[in-house]
């Protein structure tokens, strides 16, 4: 609206100027006659009076109203490369915040990881000692259960021995017999033995 004004100003202005060169025209070829090369010096200060009302309405109204609107055009477009500039700085901080927590992300997981390892291996080697534990008292059961089944073995050898002997020397004491006899029957006594 503001450019308009000025424009249609300076339009009058031409229509005006136009008119007045008509009516120069008009006047000189009603007067009698000026070729193509002559002079009229009326035409010429008309049309610098023209020329110069129309520069002095440019540069007061036109002018001005352009530069406004060029220099509001340089604002918006700074305006934007501002913004777009900020939005870029927002953006990278953004990335590197996205980063450190990422790494921050992989570096919990590494240590979630590594606990979890650990963990695992401490278990494993608490199951691998109470295996052991358990193998040396199985070991240790079983060696005192074959050792009391040795004493009880050797035990009832003895007793089986005393008998056998206490059998064969009842034989002896209800046989008389001689030497050769009792050689026999000891013999005898030693292989049931």
């Amino acid at each position: 609206m503001r450019t308009l004004r000025p424009a249609c100003l300076a339009g009058i202005a031409l229509l005006v100027a136009a008119g007045a060169v008509l009516g120069q025209e008009h006047g000189a070829e009603g007067g009698g006659g000026g070729g193509l090369f002559s002079v009229n010096v009326g035409l010429i200060v008309w049309t610098w009076v023209l020329f110069l009302i129309t520069l002095g309405i440019l540069v007061w109204k036109v002018f001005p109203a352009i530069s406004g609107g060029l220099e509001a055009r340089h604002a918006k477009i700074q305006g934007a490369i501002d913004d777009a500039r900020k939005a870029r700085e927002d953006a990278e901080a953004m990335r590197a915040e996205h980063e450190a927590a990422l790494a921050q992300a992989r570096a919990e997981s590494k240590e979630i990881i590594e606990n979890a390892r650990g963990a695992a291996d401490g278990l494993k080697r608490d199951m691998l000692d109470e295996a052991k534990a358990q193998q040396t008292a199985i070991l240790e059961d079983a060696k005192r259960e074959i050792q009391g089944e040795r004493e009880q073995l050797r035990e009832e050898i003895r007793r089986e021995a005393v008998d056998i002997a206490l059998a064969a020397s009842e034989r002896l004491m209800r046989t008389r017999l001689d030497a050769d006899e009792n050689r026999r029957l000891v013999g005898e006594f030693v292989s049931e033995i």
